[in-house]
């Protein structure tokens, strides 16, 4: 006797479309990226064929080098910091000409030098102005008649 089913047959369904996925191309690699590469590729070797030695020390080597390149760069941006705050610590007293970001000039005398948030400032008066932003640095124009010369 021949089975009949009462439920009826499903419809065809839609074919699914694959997942998309977005990549972003990156031009360098971070420290962090090489150490999940490395992970991943310790993860996933056959355990009857390991890394060879020589491939795993020119990795190692490579992360090594990595991990100092990073060291000096900030170290250099250090360095970098300190000479501008040096630099605009010698502006202190003297006629400097900022632009601001429409184009404007102004001169003034450099009353002090902050360092903000927002990055290494000069105060001229009550005003800020970035040190990014100097055009021209000057000894003061105002003359200055020694005490024992009569005017």
């Amino acid at each position: 006797m021949p089975i009949i089913s009462t439920t009826p047959a499903p419809a065809a369904a839609a074919p699914v479309a694959a997942p998309t996925v977005t990549r972003t191309n990156k031009q360098s690699m971070s420290q962090q990226d090489f150490l999940k590469l490395l992970t991943m590729q310790l993860k996933n070797q056959d355990p009857m064929k390991p890394m060879d030695d020589n491939s795993f020390v020119t990795t190692m080597a490579q992360f090594t080098g990595l991990e100092q390149s990073s060291q000096m760069i900030t170290s250099l941006k250090g360095m970098g910091d300190a000479n501008k705050m040096m630099a605009a610590s010698s502006m202190i007293g003297r006629e400097v000409t900022v632009r601001d970001y429409t184009g404007a000039e102004t001169t003034g005398i450099v009353d002090a030098v902050e360092n903000s948030s927002t990055g290494l400032q000069l105060r001229m008066g009550t005003s800020l102005f970035s040190f990014d932003s100097v055009t021209r640095v000057a000894p003061t124009s105002a003359k200055v008649i020694p005490a024992n010369v009569p005017a």
